[in-house]
């Protein structure tokens, strides 16, 4: 079952893929970049962050993540990952409101909340619907945190249709500001649990959060889980599969 799954959403990427390009004939510039520079302070910009993974004394890893409570951050599961084995907690920290490089506010994680579903090793989109995680801070922060919406199918046809779907991450290609990309496209896949996505796809952009008006304010539906950066698809877990999770989290702490 799980290979006729990554099957289909390998299809779905490929018809998005196709779509994209009878639509749009100038190819990606040969760094990727996509995006405008975001306002840091600017909410819902602001509760959007940069989490450093110190993996070894030398090497250090980065990825994107949203504050959906004073303490609790949301991120793709494999970005706390070194290989198979989970990073210590007190390896990571989450920078918000990063302005060149220097952060207003940060704290050091305390905890991990991990899917139990995801399997760390090397990405394929059949992973992403499982590719979700929580860090609990050690530290409150004091940043109005964005909140999470899952969508039924009914609603996320909606949004596509709409196009107002925006995403806000910390990529390689400028990693000490935040980048925003509006109007992102989105397409269903087979399975609730995940979408497919054109927004932010190159190394940093793990993580950060698809963005959609729900009742008057921005709400995370979705976070980047891998892609193509070449053709700037990607796919995107489902807050189909967190929202309870991240509830509960935020009820508990």
């Amino acid at each position: 079952m799980r290979l006729t799954f990554i099957g289909i959403l390998a299809l779905a990427m490929n018809a998005f893929a196709g779509t994209i390009a009878q639509t749009e004939d100038a190819s990606p510039s040969v760094d990727y970049h996509y995006g405008e520079i975001a306002d840091p302070l600017l909410w819902p910009t602001s509760a959007v962050g940069a989490i450093t993974v110190l993996l070894s004394s030398v090497h250090r890893a980065t990825c994107t993540g949203t504050l959906v409570a004073p303490k609790l951050v949301l991120t793709a599961a494999h970005c706390l990952f070194n290989g198979k084995e989970v990073v210590k907690p007190g390896n990571v920290r989450f920078l918000a409101e990063l302005n060149k490089g220097v952060p207003a506010v940060y704290s050091v994680a305390e905890r991990f909340v991990i899917s139990k579903e995801y399997a760390p090793g090397a990405w394929t989109s059949g992973t992403a619907a499982t590719d979700w995680a929580v860090i609990v801070l050690v530290n409150a922060l004091s940043i109005k945190p964005v909140s999470v919406k899952a969508l039924t199918r009914e609603q996320f046809r909606a949004v596509s249709n709409a196009g107002h779907v925006t995403q806000i991450g910390y990529g390689m290609e400028r990693p000490y500001l935040p980048s925003i990309v509006r109007n992102c496209r989105v397409s269903e896949a087979p399975d609730d649990g995940a979408f497919v996505y054109q927004c932010l796809t190159n190394k940093g952009y793990s993580g950060a959060p698809i963005l959609a008006e729900i009742d008057g304010a921005p709400s995370v539906i979705g976070i980047g889980s891998g892609g193509k950066k070449e053709q700037r698809l990607g796919m995107a877990c489902s807050a189909t599969q967190f929202e309870k999770a991240v509830a509960e989290l935020t009820r508990s702490d």
